[in-house]
C-alpha cells in the first residue's frame, strides 16, 4: 500500500511540475536584472609551443604526458612488490618484483625519448626552461638508479643478500622519491610554475 502511495503521490507532483515551473520563471524573469553583455573581447593566441603540431616529431613528443604514468606507478609498484619480497622474505613477490622491473624499465625508453621530442618544441621562456631542466635532469637521474638496479639483479641472479641487497633496496627507493620530484617539476611545465605551494 505504502509502495502505491508513494507513486501516486510522484504522478501528483510530476503534473504539477510544469505548471510550478513556468510560474518560479515568470517570478524571476522579473526580478532578476539583465545582465551586462561584454562589449570588448580580447583574442588571445595560443603560447609558443601550443597548437597544432608543426611535424612528425613534435606530435610523438606529445604522447609524453600519456606516457608518464607508466614509469611512475611502476616505480612506485616495484619499490612496494621488493620490499615485500626481498625485505620481508616473500618468495612470491620477489619473482613478481622482476617482472615489474623489467616492465618498468621498458616504459622509460619511450617516455623518454617523447618527453625529448616534446623539450624541443617547448617554449625558450627562462623559467620554464629552468623547470624543463631540472625535469630532464631528475629523470635521467631515475633512469640511471634504475639501470644500475636492474644490472644488479641480473649480475647476482636474483639472488641478493645483506649488503647487495640493502643497496638493490636503496637504489629502488632513490629512484622511487626522484620520479615524484620530477614529475612535480613536469607538473610546473603543463600547469605553471606556481600550480604547487613549494
Amino acid at each position: 500500500m505504502r509502495a502505491i502511495a508513494h507513486i501516486s503521490l510522484l504522478v501528483a507532483l510530476g503534473a504539477c511540475a510544469p505548471a510550478l515551473a513556468t510560474e518560479t520563471a515568470g517570478q524571476s524573469a522579473s526580478s532578476t536584472p539583465a545582465i551586462e553583455q561584454p562589449s570588448e573581447f580580447q583574442v588571445v593566441s595560443p603560447a609558443e609551443g601550443e597548437g597544432k603540431p608543426t611535424g612528425l616529431a613534435d606530435l610523438v613528443g606529445r604522447l609524453h604526458p600519456a606516457l608518464v604514468h607508466f614509469p611512475i606507478a611502476g616505480l612506485v609498484a616495484l619499490a612496494l612488490v621488493d620490499f615485500i619480497g626481498l625485505a620481508l622474505r616473500r618468495e612470491a613477490w620477489r619473482q613478481a618484483g622482476i617482472v615489474v622491473l623489467i616492465a618498468t624499465a621498458i616504459s622509460l625508453l619511450p617516455t623518454a625519448a617523447t618527453g625529448l621530442l616534446r623539450a624541443a618544441y617547448m617554449s625558450t621562456d627562462a623559467a620554464e626552461h629552468a623547470i624543463l631542466v631540472t625535469h630532464r635532469t631528475l629523470n635521467f637521474t631515475v633512469a640511471g638508479l634504475l639501470a644500475a638496479a636492474l644490472v644488479l639483479r641480473a649480475v647476482r641472479r636474483n639472488h641478493l643478500q645483506g649488503v647487495l641487497r640493502v643497496a638493490y633496496l636503496a637504489l629502488l627507493f632513490a629512484a622511487t622519491g626522484l620520479v615524484l620530484v620530477a614529475a612535480s617539476f613536469g607538473g610546473r611545465l603543463v600547469y605553471g610554475p606556481n600550480y604547487l605551494p613549494f
